[in-house]
């Protein structure tokens, strides 16, 4: 099962990356996330990396620290991090593409001997046990179908007394209308994920492995506005990709990522899920 889910993701990322670069990332940011938005926020590519930022300041990111990066794209956030930081930071993903191009980009902006990018899962790194005192996922966690494999996983990996940063939804609405129903689950089935936890199940989870100096932030509003822009852009795009997958020029996958676009402003709006920042010790 999970290697079917597994090839779902690759499938999606493989028809999908072009459009999160071109219509979303700039060479600057190369993200793949919502990004925080506050009042001094000038545009899309400032808010890409103040989530970045975030991340490495609420785990106090120095130059000694060694950092992995669980789902790490193109490579963005580690770049960033390593460009501005200079920790070194080891970058995983199951995706062949991203590797091949997050190895180029590290290179294009002179930080290949800070960021190593690896094809690995994050959920079974088969790396050696203690090989990290941070570790950050930034909306890639939610593809582990069960969590607690990755923040078991993580633990593993962490160091005593390292720390890690989970930026992503979080359910909090237990009874759902038909409508929340139908947001959801186009979500899931656009952007290829199985399911989102739960704020509780997330947090006991983090109990149950025994880290310790569990916090939960809630910034949904920092991400709003993307969330928006992707709803609006969404509902202009949907027509003519819906056109061009009748042509063959695009494929389902890409439809189906439209009406996940659609979904998760509903779900955030109306609060079925949040946006937030689980941080935790070991």
């Amino acid at each position: 099962m999970k290697e079917d889910y597994n090839e779902k993701i690759k499938k999606y990322y493989n028809h999908s990356t072009f459009f999160y670069r071109h219509l979303w990332a700039n060479k600057k940011n190369l993200a793949m996330h919502f990004g925080f938005w506050d009042k001094n926020t000038k545009n899309l590519n400032d808010a890409l990396i103040n989530e970045n930022r975030y991340v490495a300041e609420i785990l106090g990111i120095k130059k000694s620290d060694t950092v992995l990066d669980a789902g790490c794209g193109i490579g963005g956030s580690a770049i960033w991090i390593a460009e501005n930081y200079g920790a070194k930071i080891t970058g995983i993903t199951i995706v062949e593409d991203h590797v091949k191009l997050a190895e180029k980009y590290a290179k294009g902006r002179g930080v290949s001997n800070l960021v190593k990018i690896e094809l690995k899962d994050f959920c079974d790194t088969r790396l050696p046990s203690g090989s990290f005192n941070k570790i950050y996922g930034i909306e890639s966690i939610c593809y582990a179908i069960d969590k607690y494999d990755f923040l078991k996983e993580a633990h593993r990996l962490l160091k005593k007394g390292g720390k890690l940063a989970v930026c992503d939804g979080y359910m909090v609405k237990d009874e759902l209308t038909e409508k929340e129903t139908k947001y959801v689950q186009n979500t899931y089935n656009g952007w290829v994920l199985d399911n989102f936890s739960s704020y509780e199940d997330f947090n006991n989870n983090l109990k149950k492995l025994g880290y310790h100096n569990i916090e939960f932030i809630d910034v949904t509003k920092k991400i709003m506005k993307s969330s928006e822009e992707v709803y609006k852009s969404s509902r202009w795009i949907h027509p003519l990709v819906i056109l061009l997958e009748k042509l063959h020029l695009t494929s389902e996958t890409n439809v189906l990522a439209e009406l996940a676009c659609q979904g998760q402003y509903h779900m955030f709006k109306d609060g079925v899920i949040v946006y937030g920042v689980f941080i935790a010790q070991k």
